[in-house]
């Protein structure tokens, strides 16, 4: 959540300079119209685009039964081509907890869930659906600020 906040400041603070210098700009000085109106625009599409993105902290193919922490911060959000995903994100809640409570919630929404022995003592879920060829949910270890970092890596149709 960091992450998108920081970018969310940022945006307000560029759009509050674009438009300080907007007012500032004398009215038969160097600055057109034209360059005004575009400083404007381009100053309110990045403060857009940056909202929009914080409300979409959560991936649009992670399945929905997964809900993740509201104390998350996201480490890493990556697509590699077009079918691979990888997302990680610290969090203070209890790591084994989120796995359970996941690992319930997707097998009662119908995914296939591939855990064996080992899985269990490495702390991974792995599963699968119509929706999605295979994914692993993994607990790393924690770091030294107490906040466990869980990673999804998943391989869409």
């Amino acid at each position: 959540m960091k992450i998108y906040l920081n970018n969310s400041m940022a945006a307000f603070a560029l759009l509050r300079s674009a438009l300080g210098s907007i007012a500032a700009a004398p009215v038969g000085g160097r600055m057109t119209n034209v360059l005004r109106g575009a400083m404007l625009t381009s100053a309110l599409s990045l403060s857009l685009a940056t909202g929009l993105q914080a409300e979409e902290d959560q991936p649009d193919w992670l399945p929905e039964e997964i809900e993740l922490p509201e104390d998350r911060e996201v480490l890493m959000d990556r697509a590699i081509g077009s079918t691979i995903r990888m997302f990680s994100m610290s969090t203070e809640r209890d790591a084994l907890e989120l796995l359970e409570e996941w690992e319930d919630a997707l097998r009662e929404a119908g995914y296939t869930i591939n855990q064996g022995q080992d899985d269990v003592l490495d702390e991974t879920i792995e599963f699968s659906s119509d929706a999605i060829i295979n994914a692993k949910i993994a607990i790393l270890p924690t770091s030294d600020n107490g906040r466990s970092t869980i990673e999804f890596d998943v391989t869409l149709p």
